[in-house]
C-alpha cells in the first residue's frame, strides 16, 4: 500500500438546458495536467458514473499529491454520454488550484454538443 499523500477535489457538473438526461447516461469527469501545448494532457484522476440520470452529477476525484508539479496548470474536464454518443462536454477550460487538502464546491459547466 502506498504511503503517498492523496488529495481530493469535488463538485458538481451542470448544464443550462432544461432537459432530463436520457436513461443509461454516463458522466465522465477527469482531472488533467494541461500545462503542455500540442501534447495529450496527463490524466491525474478520473471518475466515471454510470446511470448519471439517477446517480446525479456530483464528483469526487482523488489524486496523488506527488503528481502535482510546481508551475503546472490543472483543469477539470467533464462529459456526459449516452450509449457511447457524446451529449454534453466542457467547452471552456475549468482550471483548478491543486495542493489544498480538499478542494470542494467546483461547478463545472458542460454544453450540449
Amino acid at each position: 500500500m502506498s504511503s503517498e499523500p492523496v488529495m481530493t477535489i469535488s463538485g458538481k457538473v451542470h448544464y443550462l438546458q432544461k432537459i432530463a438526461l436520457l436513461p443509461n447516461s454516463t458522466l465522465h469527469v477527469r482531472l488533467l495536467d494541461v500545462s503542455l501545448q500540442d501534447v495529450v494532457a496527463k490524466e491525474l484522476a478520473v471518475q466515471i458514473t454510470p446511470n448519471a440520470e439517477k446517480a446525479g452529477l456530483n464528483f469526487k476525484l482523488t489524486y496523488s499529491f506527488a503528481d502535482v508539479l510546481p508551475g503546472h496548470t490543472y483543469a477539470i474536464s467533464a462529459s456526459i454520454t449516452h450509449e457511447d454518443r457524446l451529449i454534453f462536454a466542457t467547452t471552456q477550460q475549468h482550471q483548478v488550484e491543486l495542493g489544498a487538502d480538499h478542494v470542494e464546491g467546483q461547478e463545472v459547466l458542460v454544453s450540449l454538443v
